[in-house]
């Protein structure tokens, strides 16, 4: 015999010792030698069928081993959704965070509105992103806001009015004029529509209200129970940034 076929040989008979085939004869010997092997392991039962003889009803223990099962599938599905969403918040988070620093870094008021715009499209798959200056013209000359990112606060008290002097965040559809008032530059449809808003008080010179709106072709996208956290938290951000360029 050759070393070779010696190795197989070999090979296979550690094989087949680390994988032992059980005959039920000695699993029976084991249980019976080990009587609390199932109190010792609880959680192996719900995964067990354990039939009983009582005719055409269903006894009592297979029916709560039953829902034990059915409670422990549950579980598992519960357990595996909540680590999902966990892992979604994370990614949010990291991207969210990587924003902020982007926006700190950026150097001017357009800087900072063009690049809010375009990561709310690229990384959080915003399909319409609006980020708005209102206040009057003085201001927008003085401090260079591109009409892009700017609205007049007489136009804004005529179009948008319940908007513009609302102290919450607004989730759902928006008449014809609001939606062409701000989001002047998108190329889909406005379904819908999350806005959040800050007011800036001066001591000189208008007010500037701080505006931050996405939007979704569905109308049913953004609704009353639309949570509107993570918005209000990027308005406060731009609000912060655009006080820090104005001092």
């Amino acid at each position: 015999m050759s070393s070779a076929t010696i190795s197989n040989e070999k090979n296979n008979s550690q094989t087949d010792n680390a994988n032992p085939v059980l005959s039920d004869e000695t699993v029976a010997n084991f249980l019976t030698n080990n009587p609390d092997f199932f109190h010792r392991n609880p959680t192996i039962l719900s995964e067990m069928s354990l039939p009983h003889q009582s005719g055409n009803a269903t006894s009592l223990i297979e029916r709560q081993v039953a829902i034990l099962r059915e409670r422990g599938i549950q579980t598992r599905h519960k357990l595996g959704e909540l680590i999902e969403a966990a892992k979604e918040n994370d990614n949010l988070l990291n991207t969210t965070q990587s924003l902020v620093i982007d926006l700190i870094n950026a150097d001017s008021l357009n800087s900072i509105f063009t690049l809010m715009q375009a990561e709310l499209h690229k990384k959080f798959a915003i399909e319409s992103a609006s980020v708005t200056l209102i206040t009057d013209a003085a201001t927008q000359q003085q401090y260079s806001i591109d009409a892009d990112f700017f609205q007049n606060i007489d136009d804004a008290e005529q179009t948008i009015s319940g908007i513009v002097n609302n102290n919450q965040s607004l989730c759902g559809s928006l008449r014809e004029t609001e939606a062409a008032f701000i989001f002047s530059d998108t190329k889909y449809a406005v379904g819908s529509a999350a806005i959040a808003s800050n007011t800036i008080k001066r001591s000189t010179g208008s007010d500037i209200v701080v505006m931050l709106a996405v939007a979704h072709h569905s109308a049913d996208h953004y609704n009353s129970d639309t949570g509107t956290l993570f918005l209000d938290y990027l308005c406060d951000i731009l609000t912060a940034l655009v006080k820090r360029q104005l001092s």
